[in-house]
């Protein structure tokens, strides 16, 4: 192990660039650890991609770059380019670099452990639901065992990350007896392990030596740049009021204490009004501050002479929620708002975005009210940049977006918090509950009504797949064979059978029998129709009353989504 004293710019850049290393090379082996034996584990690629989309943008600065410049990079790059539940968080785990480093030029033991801690609590934080024995559990006992390695008086950057690398391992060993669907699968947490991984990675800048150091570049696909508006990340929950005025605004401080104004605007503010967001960021084009603040307030005059405390004022915009309230309750709107619809624009009314993988399945989205359609390449996830350009493309004043898949819902909320209060989730985990929720949207009705109504009519929606198992497993009481076809029903696995036949035709059962009306199968491939209605000609004579459709879905790792209400 080479010892270094302290961290400078060009090895974190060259630390980073190893770390990319160690999880693309693993990809492979992290998306294998699937709950469930279906070739749709997406984690490894999810982390690798989020990361390289950070490396990407550190690629933008000049070789030069100061620590603070990278480590904003590294943040900004992550954020837009998370996909999947385990990239999001896995952006507010590296966050923990820009929070603490500040504007250091050196990083001794103590800061970089100070940085893995300060990233856990962060990306804690961003989770509604923490829950242990998952790439969280693993992070926050790698950064407990680093803070007490920098203790030591002779405590070296290798050391640190050595004790955080060791506990990363032992912690990701545990999580199996954590979380009882990993015991029950035989495996460990896939985030859990992307991360040892790129741990692994960050330690291997240190074994290298200096010689690697100094002959390590950062390379990478060049991407769009990040603009300041687009880091605006609210910390905390934000809420939508119905009355009184939605006042949002930029402030430029002449300061580089970022977390200190932070603070104090937000100390300000939220004796004004409720739904406060305050952000704030380095102004790449001086040397202050950006603070961008949202409030929901019966005054908004008292917030803007708040904010001209601090300094000069931006980007001001003021809505009166409670005549737009009023308006939709009543049936009537304001002057400008009726000479507005009489025009044809579409500003005042509630859009709607999917994100859907499969072409056939993107059609029928888009038969149903979507101004857009967020179309996947495989099983991958869409990326939060890849949501926030779908919602700013809708030229409507709110967007509901449907994310469809369980692993798409964080990227979803990350797109909602950099929108203010513009975008809003409704988190359907399946096609079916999209569908449905689809269904239920109005472009007239407000945002709160379309989401309580939209929320409604998904979990209406019973949902079930089948497909061919990829590995031999334990799962849900049942033994599972590689090659043997599987039933998932409302995200359990209700079916296995060695037939496709088979498995189709006991979903179908399983579906029907709770008192299903309509029961659509979508096929992955046009001719499986003939399957799918052979199957559903069977369930016809045993479930009378229930009206099957077959359509082309084109999606794919599952041969048939079903849907039934």
């Amino acid at each position: 192990m080479v010892q270094h004293e302290s961290l400078d710019n060009r090895q974190f850049a060259w630390m980073m660039q190893l770390g990319q290393r160690e999880l693309a090379a693993h990809k492979e082996e992290i998306n294998a650890l699937n709950v469930f034996p279906v070739p749709d584990g997406d984690t490894g690629t999810n982390m690798t991609l989020s990361f390289t989309a950070g490396l990407e943008q550190m690629s933008q600065l000049s070789p030069d770059a100061r620590l603070d410049q990278l480590t904003a990079a590294l943040s900004a790059g992550l954020l837009m380019g998370a996909r999947g539940n385990s990239g999001v968080i896995l952006s507010q785990l590296c966050r923990g670099f820009q929070a603490a480093f500040g504007h250091e030029d050196l990083v001794d033991a103590k800061l970089f452990a100070k940085a893995l801690s300060v990233g856990v609590h962060t990306a804690y934080k961003a989770v509604s639901r923490p829950v242990e024995g998952t790439i969280l559990t693993v992070a926050r006992e790698a950064a407990q065992a680093a803070e007490s390695a920098a203790k030591r008086a002779d405590a070296t950057l290798g050391d640190v990350l050595l004790a955080a690398y060791r506990q990363a391992q032992v912690a990701l060993s545990r999580t199996p007896d954590q979380l009882p669907v990993l015991r029950q699968a035989g495996v460990v947490d896939s985030g859990g392990q992307g991360y040892v991984h790129l741990l692994n990675g960050f330690l291997q800048a240190f074994e290298l030596g200096q010689d690697a150091v100094a002959s390590g570049s950062v390379t990478a696909s060049p991407v769009a740049p990040v603009t300041p508006s687009a880091l605006f990340v609210a910390e905390e929950s934000h809420g939508q009021g119905e009355f009184g005025f939605c006042t949002e605004m930029i402030i430029r401080v002449k300061t580089t204490d970022v977390d200190g104004i932070e603070q104090r605007v937000r100390g300000t503010m939220e004796v004004l009004g409720d739904s406060l967001l305050v952000v704030a960021v380095e102004d790449p084009a001086s040397t202050g501050t950006l603070v961008k603040v949202h409030v929901h307030t019966e005054h908004p005059g008292q917030a803007l002479e708040a904010g001209l405390s601090f300094g000069e004022l931006t980007r001001i915009k003021i809505d009166n929620m409670t005549e737009q309230w009023q308006g939709l309750r009543t049936g009537s709107t304001a002057p400008d708002a009726r000479k507005e619809e009489s025009a044809g624009d579409k500003d005042a009314r509630c859009g709607l975005i999917a994100v859907v993988a499969g072409d056939g399945l993107a059609e029928v989205f888009r038969g149903l009210s979507v101004d857009v359609v967020i179309a996947c390449q495989g099983s991958m996830n869409p990326s939060t940049e890849e949501i926030v350009q779908a919602y700013k493309a809708v030229s409507a004043e709110h967007v509901i977006v449907l994310p469809n898949h369980p692993n798409v819902i964080m990227a979803a909320q990350q797109a909602a918090r950099l929108s203010g209060d513009r975008l809003t989730v409704v988190p359907t985990k399946s096609i079916g509950a999209g569908l449905g929720a689809a269904l239920a949207f109005s472009a007239s009705r407000s945002v709160k009504e379309n989401e309580q109504a939209m929320r409604e009519a998904g979990e209406r929606i019973r949902s079930g797949a089948v497909t061919v198992a990829s590995r031999d497993a334990e799962m849900d009481g049942k033994t599972i064979v590689k090659g043997a076809y599987i039933g998932v029903i409302d995200s359990v696995i209700g079916v296995v059978d060695p037939t496709r036949q088979g498995a189709l035709q006991a979903v179908i059962d399983r579906l029907c029998s709770s008192g299903a009306e309509i029961c659509t199968v979508f096929c992955a491939r046009h001719e499986d129709a003939h399957e799918a209605d052979l199957a559903a000609r069977m369930a016809q004579s045993k479930y009378p009353a229930v009206e099957f459709e077959i359509q082309y879905g084109g999606q794919p790792v599952y041969d048939f989504i079903l849907a039934a209400e």
